[in-house]
């Protein structure tokens, strides 16, 4: 079974709806809808605090088939017969509807978006990367700047990994908000770069102290930007 189909018979499993789920784990109720129906997944965070509250292995969550499980010990048979499923209860109906509702309020090209997104960034990458190649030997074949021209494909892989979040290549990465992947994207380069402009400005200017300051500075930068990322996102969740 896959993780949506998983976390779906395990909150039924629990009767529990949505709204109770979304506020356990501090989201919108439209993320938990999404997560139940595939179109996106939560952070490592969310899928441990998934595997705390069902009481369930992450591999179990993530590929196991937990409707073949043992049901809970408060619906366990005590005359050693069969459970009893019944009729869908009032929370799972409702929960039903929501669904179909988000279903059909869902984005119909979203698998398309996707593969605009993915199509995009990596014709961006393609270009940067290109460029990085014909810029080191334009330097070095008409400036003789083979070193520190080679510093150029650091800066190139900066970028790449800039836009690796913007163009986000996962459909749950890509539902968040434009603001949180540039953010997240902004993270992610971050350490990178600092070492492409420490590297530039010891080679170039000799420069090589102070300038080493630059990683005690990286690192407060990137937890800046992996917080206004996890912000934006939140905020976006909540005005779905």
């Amino acid at each position: 079974m896959s993780f949506a189909e998983n976390l779906q018979t395990l909150r039924k499993r629990d009767k529990i709806t949505q709204e109770e789920l979304a506020d356990k784990l501090q989201v919108s109720r439209q993320s938990v809808s999404k997560w139940e129906t595939g179109e996106a997944y939560p952070e490592t965070e969310k899928i441990i605090a998934l595997c705390d509250i069902f009481q369930v292995s992450m591999d179990d969550l993530m590929r196991g088939d937990v409707a073949a499980s043992k049901a809970p010990a408060d619906e366990q048979p005590k005359d050693g017969g069969e459970v009893y499923s019944g009729s869908a209860s009032q929370a799972d109906q409702h929960d039903i509807d929501e669904e179909s509702e988000h279903i059909k309020n869902a984005d119909p090209g979203l698998a398309k978006k996707v593969a605009r997104m993915k199509a995009a960034g990596g014709a961006v990458n393609g270009a940067i990367m290109a460029g990085a190649v014909i810029s080191f030997f334009c330097m070095g074949g008409m400036l003789n700047l083979w070193h520190p021209g080679w510093l150029v494909f650091l800066l190139a892989l900066s970028l790449c990994a800039f836009f690796d979040a913007v163009f986000a290549k996962n459909e749950d990465k890509l539902l968040r908000p434009l603001a949180s992947r540039v953010f997240k994207g902004l993270a992610g380069m971050t350490m990178l770069l600092s070492v492409t402009i420490y590297l530039f400005i010891g080679c170039v200017y000799g420069i090589w102290h102070p300038s080493w300051v630059i990683f005690i500075i990286a690192p407060f930068l990137i937890g800046a930007f992996d917080a206004i990322s996890k912000a934006a996102n939140k905020y976006g969740e909540e005005n779905e």
